[in-house]
Formats: C-alpha cells, sequence, structure tokens
C-alpha cells in the first residue's frame, strides 16, 4: 500500500476517535444528568416511608407527643426459590411461600390466603407497614428459619400522643398518610418538627424488580418545647368536666394564660378530640381560636375605664339606671335589673346595661371603636392554624355602639378575650400569645422563642381604675360566686343572649357565659376565662348567666392553681 494512502486511513481513524472523544467529554459536561437520570430510572426505583418527627414537650420537658419507630415488612416474591441441598430439591417455592404465609400470618394479624396471594406477585411487595419496633426480632426470626433472605424490613415511624385527649385539639395531629401536621401545634410548627414523607431507593434487577434497599431519606428536625404545663392543663381539664356534667353546654373551655408573658399555659375544650384517633372524629375544630362568640359584659369595663380616663365621665358621677331599660333610635335595649343610680364603679360591679350605654354614647364613633381595636379585637392573634379574626363592625348609628358597648352585635375569640384581659393585669401591654418557648435542634442547641410585644394599650389611669374595679365585681358583685377565700381576684362576668332563627329573636333561653379575669390582683400570675355555650338550667327557676354558671367554677380552679404554684395567700386572713 502506497503511504499516502495509509497516511490517508490514519488520518480518518484518528479523527473518527477524536470525534468520539469529544462527544464522550461533552456528554460528560452538558448531558450529565440526563444520563444519571436514565441510570437512575432503569436501575432504581423508590418507595415512600413516613420519616421521624421531632418531639414536643411540654415546658417542663414531660412529652406530649413523639414519633414511635416502626417498621415495614416487604417481601421480594420473584426470589422465592427451590432450595436445594446437593443439588436436590428439599422444598418447592410454593411450598416456602405457604410456610412463609402460615408464620406471619398471626403476627402481622392478616389472612394467611391474602399473604399467599401477595407472596404470589411481583415486585416489591408491602406485607405491613406501622408496626412495632418489637415486632423487627420476630420477623428477623422468621426470616432465619425459612431461609427468605428476600423477606425485608424497612425502619420507619408513627406519631404517639400519651395523653390522648389531654390538650388533644390543642397539641392538633399528624396524618398517618402523609406524616405531615394538619391541625393545632403540629401544622403550626410543621416546618420546625420535620417529618413527612421521605424516600427508600431500592435497586433494581435487569428485569425491572427491586432487589434492595441502597438509600434511605433523612430530614432535619427540632424538638419543641411548648408553654403548656401538663399539670396546669390537668387542673383545667378537671375543672371543665366537672362543669360540662353539671351544665350540659354543647361548648366550654377554660383557657389559662401567663398575662406577663402570653404563655398559654393551658387550653381544655369541650368538644375535644384524641389524635392517636384523629380519624374517628367528624370535627378536629378548637373553639379557643377558631369560633368567635358574642361576649357580652365583658366589654363594658374597657368602655367605662377609658371613659373615666379621658374625662367623658366623672369618678363619682352619678347615673341613672332608668330602671332597667333604655331607647336608643326608638329600639328599646333592657337590663337584667331594675337599677336606678349607681355610681360610675357600680355600673360594671352590677354589670348595668344601661349605665354603659349611656357612657358608651359619649365618644364619637371612631373613639368609641378604638377602645376594641386597640385591645386585639376585630384581628387574628395568628398563633393557631385557622385562627378566626372575629368581626367587629364599625357601624356609626348609635344603637349600634349601644349594642357594641355591652358585647352584643361583635364577636370575639377566647384567645383575644385572654390578651385583652391580660392587658390589665401586666401594665397595659397587648401581647402576641405564645404556644413554643423553643427549639432543641439535633445538636442540643435550645433556641429560645421570644415574648413579642404588640403595643400599650391601656394607659396608666385605666388599669389603675380597672382593677379596682374588677376587684369588687369578684368580692361583691356579679362574680361573688367564684372570689376564694384566700386569694384575690379581678374580673368580668359576661353575658350574651343568642340569636335563634326559629323566632327570628334573641332567645331567653340560650346564652354565652364567661368569666375572664386574673390572679393575684396586685401580682398577677394567671389569667382564666372561662366560657360555655348554652349551659343548661340546674333548678327551672335559676337565672343563666356569667355569675350563675361559669364565675363558680373560678373559686376552685384558683385555690388549686395558687396551691400548685406554691404561692401564699394575699388576703388577710380573719
Amino acid at each position: 500500500m502506497k503511504p499516502t494512502k495509509v497516511y490517508f486511513f490514519a488520518f480518518f481513524i484518528s479523527l473518527f476517535f477524536i470525534v468520539v472523544v469529544i462527544k464522550l467529554i461533552t456528554l460528560q459536561i452538558t448531558s450529565r444528568e440526563d444520563i444519571l437520570k436514565h441510570i437512575r430510572k432503569q436501575y432504581y426505583t423508590k418507595d415512600d416511608v413516613i420519616l421521624p418527627r421531632g418531639t414536643i414537650f411540654d415546658r417542663n420537658k414531660e412529652v406530649l407527643a413523639l414519633s414511635v419507630p416502626t417498621i415495614t415488612v416487604f417481601v421480594l416474591p420473584q426470589y422465592i426459590r427451590d432450595l436445594k441441598k446437593n443439588g436436590k430439591v428439599i422444598k418447592t417455592a410454593e411450598e416456602r411461600k405457604i410456610e412463609l404465609a402460615q408464620k406471619l400470618s398471626p403476627i402481622l394479624r392478616k389472612p394467611q390466603n391474602w399473604i399467599l396471594k401477595k407472596l404470589n406477585s411481583k415486585g416489591y411487595v408491602v406485607l405491613a407497614k406501622n408496626l412495632g419496633k418489637d415486632y423487627q426480632p420476630i420477623i428477623e426470626a422468621i426470616r432465619r428459619e425459612t431461609k427468605i433472605w428476600n423477606l425485608g424490613i424497612i425502619e420507619g415511624s408513627k406519631r404517639f400522643y400519651p395523653l390522648g385527649k389531654i390538650a388533644g385539639n390543642t397539641i392538633g395531629y399528624v396524618n398517618k398518610y402523609d406524616g405531615e401536621g394538619k391541625t393545632g401545634i403540629e401544622k403550626k410548627f410543621d416546618n420546625v418538627l420535620g417529618g413527612g414523607i421521605g424516600h427508600i431507593l431500592l435497586m433494581k434487577d435487569a428485569r425491572g424488580f427491586p432487589i434492595t434497599i441502597v438509600d434511605e431519606e433523612k430530614k432535619p428536625k427540632k424538638d419543641l418545647i411548648t408553654t403548656i404545663d401538663k399539670n396546669i392543663q390537668f387542673i383545667a381539664e378537671e375543672a371543665l368536666r366537672k362543669v360540662v356534667k353539671l351544665r350540659k353546654p354543647k361548648e366550654a373551655l377554660i383557657l389559662i394564660v401567663n398575662p406577663n408573658t402570653g404563655e398559654i399555659l393551658a387550653n381544655a375544650t369541650y368538644p375535644n378530640y384524641d389524635p392517636n384517633k384523629y380519624w374517628k372524629y367528624k370535627s378536629h375544630k378548637n373553639i379557643t381560636f377558631h369560633t368567635p362568640y358574642e361576649i357580652g359584659s365583658l366589654a363594658k369595663p374597657f368602655v367605662v375605664a377609658k371613659a373615666v380616663a379621658t374625662g367623658k365621665v366623672r369618678k363619682d358621677e352619678i347615673i341613672f339606671g332608668e330602671n332597667g331599660k333604655i331607647y336608643v333610635d326608638g329600639v328599646r335595649i333592657k337590663d337584667h335589673k331594675k337599677f336606678g343610680w349607681l355610681t360610675v364603679k357600680d355600673v360594671i360591679i352590677h354589670s348595668s346595661n344601661v349605665g354603659v350605654i349611656k357612657i358608651a354614647l359619649r365618644f364619637k364613633p371612631d373613639e368609641f371603636y378604638s377602645i376594641f381595636k386597640n385591645l386585639g379585637f376585630g384581628k387574628s392573634t395568628g398563633i393557631f392554624p385557622g385562627e378566626s379574626k372575629g368581626k367587629l363592625r364599625e357601624d356609626p348609628r348609635p344603637v349600634q355602639i349601644a349594642y357594641a358597648s355591652i358585647g352584643q352585635s361583635w364577636t370575639a375569640t377566647p384567645i383575644q378575650v385572654a390578651m385583652a384581659y391580660s392587658a390589665i393585669a401586666n401594665g397595659g401591654y397587648l401581647l402576641k400569645p405564645k404556644l413554643a418557648l423553643g427549639y432543641i435542634d439535633e445538636s442540643g442547641k435550645t433556641i429560645k422563642e421570644k415574648t413579642v410585644i404588640i403595643r400599650k394599650a391601656l394607659t396608666d389611669k385605666e388599669i389603675k381604675w380597672l382593677k379596682q374595679t374588677l376587684k369588687l365585681v369578684v368580692e361583691k358583685g356579679t362574680a361573688k360566686k367564684g372570689k376564694s377565700e384566700f386569694f384575690t381576684i379581678a374580673g368580668k362576668t359576661g353575658t350574651a343572649q343568642k340569636y335563634d332563627p326559629k323566632i327570628k329573636a334573641l332567645s331567653m333561653e340560650k346564652f354565652y357565659t364567661w368569666f375572664a379575669g386574673f390572679f393575684p390582683v396586685d401580682n398577677p400570675k394567671y389569667t382564666v376565662v372561662i366560657f360555655l355555650n348554652e349551659p343548661k338550667k340546674i333548678k327551672k327557676w335559676e337565672f343563666i348567666g356569667g355569675g350563675t354558671v361559669a364565675a363558680p367554677v373560678l373559686k376552685d380552679l384558683v385555690d388549686r392553681l395558687m396551691y400548685y404554684a406554691k404561692e401564699k395567700p394575699d388576703k388577710t386572713q380573719k
């Protein structure tokens, strides 16, 4: 062959290899991810697993919710083949499957025929999910006995709530199918607690069947320290059970807050649910946050205190009660008693509708509604998933101002009420309520949550007058059935008539009943809100109201809380 031809072929061969090398380099650089995706698709497959979440603690590090380790049991049936020894079949594949089904049936609590059907299918077959970790050695023993090494275990987790219904709808629940928080604290702090769906990576054989686990996904998670005190929660739950049994209301709650920090110490509600069995309950509503109600006379002290502080009414002024009725814009509004002349303090102590309305009508509409807006009414606190903001209509008509001043025609949530009354206790500051004290990351470091002051909502003049007056409400006024022999309490009862669609008017039988207050008066440790929706009469002649229904719950509650806090009585003992 001529040298020119040799050179010519050598050149083209070299050029071909250079093109191939360049193409390979290009593929490595520009198409690497596409190639890897193709390889993963061809040789790997994924399966879902519920990842563990962080633990939820109460403020004293008592467990409220935790992830319990579980196992998923799977099998790769196509690899269950004849068992041979020295080339001789000892057991056929079918006999081995029957043996495995017999051994697994009582353990997994599933019919033998069902398991056998699964063992005669192909691919990656799950036999059981969310089994307790204590089943793992049993399954491993069965694997050794049967020599079926394709019987496998994947570790996962499920959520467990050791207190059951106690604080159930405040803690919330985690969906058992996707591992995500769906309500309450579980949802509010879902990103902190972690969990959710993770993936395991399975390697496939040439026929596309999974043969082994290659990798398991993990996600960062933190433990959560809540503001809840388990012991205070138990005290609140017990008090609530007693009044629910006695009064048989549609709904009820006892909410306890630290007025100085906004920390929610306990939230007992009726109805409630067990987050361990959340799917058995139609409703997962938490009325403390989700449902706004008319607050009745709880609104009155704020109106009168603002009038006193701004000079709209004199402290020594005498207000005529109009013998129990007043007409505003031609609409008659009644009182619960036929009051005559009352001091300004007596208007609140005895909860006179007429007295409060007369004072309220001295405000301009924007001045009047700013009283409630400044205290956070009409706006969600943002502390709880799905929280309501209530409804505060700024209607300038005198009749609407009259109704609004006595806590009718507008609504608020119990948490809004708690924060407004906490402002009286803590020096006038409206605080953002808190459900978290802090977080513990995986290194053990604690990150603390700060107390958030929204604004100074009450002046010092208002606070002084309110503390003096609300103390007298409990000592000798509408809340006297709740007074303690040992501790001073300041608070207000509230009663709001419910609208009855059947008669298209306010009902004389159906009421919202309230108490809201704090104690001890001079050094407040607790704010308490007590609420019942449609409590029943014990005796036919009984008057249903905050003073007869909600206030009596208070006495035992206060003494037990203060005993738990190891506080000495602040009342002078006779």
